[in-house]
């Protein structure tokens, strides 16, 4: 569904629910530059209480909110005639550049429950194969999927043989493998391209700190930080 979608799709994705809430999220803004801010309530959402379809679009109305409470003044700014508390055409509706934000008093686990290792894969350069076969084949992929979409959720301890009781340990098993899928670089990972392939960051260190340091804090890879400033210290 994510992360570009139109309020119609999002309509239909979460079963034909009213009502729900959704922000619009514009390549190049601010309160588009990552999930935190996406999912936030923070700034100026929308509350979509009525779906018209026609087609695969149609009109959505609702109203607005900023910071998560009723915004009258956008409403009669943009809707001269607008009456308290009536409901508006929401624009640009069919745009997909939305995100769903709730859905009040809905379990979101209950519209989106944890996908299990048996279930096909129905899109993508994987469709027609299990999660499970997916994953040992490519992990990076599963997590890719559920960095692309946080409403996306996989069972990854089952997926790893492991039974999570709780919350928590499902949360820290996924932390678990995420970390093991991918790793952090340490001073002793190896450099992989550039002038110093092959050798450690440990030993670039010591003839040429400045690279390093130029290199950790402008990768895109993650990094254990602690660990390089313990070298830099030495």
């Amino acid at each position: 569904m994510y992360p570009h979608d139109n309020i119609f799709n999002i309509y239909y994705n979460i079963g034909k629910r009213l009502p729900f809430q959704v922000k619009r999220c514009e390549v190049g803004l601010q309160r588009s530059i990552n999930w935190e801010n996406r999912l936030s309530t923070k700034g100026r959402t929308f509350m979509v209480e009525k779906i018209e379809p026609k087609g695969k679009y149609g009109k959505a109305y609702g109203y607005s909110l900023e910071d998560n409470k009723l915004s009258e003044e956008y409403l009669r700014f943009y809707y001269p005639n607008y009456k308290a508390g009536e409901i508006v055409e929401i624009p640009c509706a069919g745009c997909g550049e939305w995100v769903l934000i709730d859905v009040p008093n809905v379990d979101i686990n209950e519209i989106f429950p944890l996908h299990l290792p048996e279930e096909i894969m129905p899109f993508g350069k994987f469709k027609g194969k299990s999660l499970q076969e997916i994953y040992e084949a490519e992990p990076q992929y599963i997590f890719w999927l559920l960095d692309q979409d946080p409403y996306y959720r996989v069972d990854i301890p089952r997926l790893i043989g492991i039974a999570a009781k709780t919350d928590e340990e499902f949360k820290q098993i996924c932390s678990e493998e995420y970390n093991r899928v991918f790793p952090k670089l340490t001073p002793h990972s190896i450099i992989k391209v550039g002038k110093y392939k092959g050798l450690s960051y440990e030993e670039v260190a010591a003839i040429d700190a400045n690279y390093i340091k130029w290199f950790i804090t402008n990768t895109n890879e993650r990094v254990d930080y602690n660990s390089f400033q313990e070298i830099f210290a030495k």
